[in-house]
């Protein structure tokens, strides 16, 4: 009796090494944002917008990031996403204003666009990841440093509320603009840790 219970004290020691080896040392995409995190940061920036969860998008986002981790290449994220999400340009306010300015100011029942991201996790940690996306507006300062993912997602939906936040107030509120943002964590086989985001707009009248 007391050989069984030392026969699996030991396959369960095994077991637990072999698990946290697994853990610490493959590839693969794990880690997701809180949109309820990001929107406590939006909240906290003085921003009435929050971010709605889109389960399109995240699972888009988390497929990329899959692609990120086996290939170990960051170059597929933004068509990747794109194609799942049926975006049609590269550039979120081209994209916008081609369908709004190109229809004579009329907006459609349904416009929706979005952006992709790509930033290392020891960047992001270091704040210098951001790229400039938590500089192209929106009031950032409150929730600085930008240096977890969900402040980047805050930071990225600030940005283009600074941009596109008129559009309510010129419609007296006809227009509605909804953000969806995502983002996942990949490890390469290299060791090097990304973190792969996203946001969609969609405005409806």
């Amino acid at each position: 009796m007391k050989i069984k219970r030392w026969i699996a004290l030991v396959l369960t020691a095994v077991m637990a090494v072999s698990v946290l080896t697994a853990c610490g040392g493959s590839s693969g995409a794990s880690g997701y944002l809180s949109n309820n995190e990001v929107n406590a940061l939006l909240d906290t920036a003085g921003s009435d917008v929050q971010v709605v969860n889109n389960s399109t998008l995240n699972n888009a986002v988390r497929n990329a990031a899959a692609e990120v981790a086996s290939s170990g290449s960051t170059s597929s994220v933004d068509k990747s996403v794109r194609n799942a999400m049926s975006w049609k340009a590269s550039d979120i306010f081209g994209n916008l204003w081609n369908q709004i300015l190109g229809s004579l100011g009329i907006i459609g029942p349904n416009i929706k666009v979005g952006v992709t991201a790509v930033v290392t996790e020891e960047n992001l940690k270091s704040n210098t990841g951001a790229g400039g996306i938590a500089n192209v507006g929106g009031n950032t300062t409150a929730i600085a440093p930008i240096n977890t993912p969900e402040k980047f997602a805050a930071a990225m939906v600030l940005g283009a509320d600074n941009s596109l936040g008129w559009l309510s107030d010129v419609s007296e509120n006809r227009v509605r603009t909804t953000y969806s943002v995502a983002g996942s964590k990949a490890k390469t086989a290299d060791g090097t840790v990304y973190w792969v985001f996203a946001m969609q707009v969609q405005i409806a009248s």
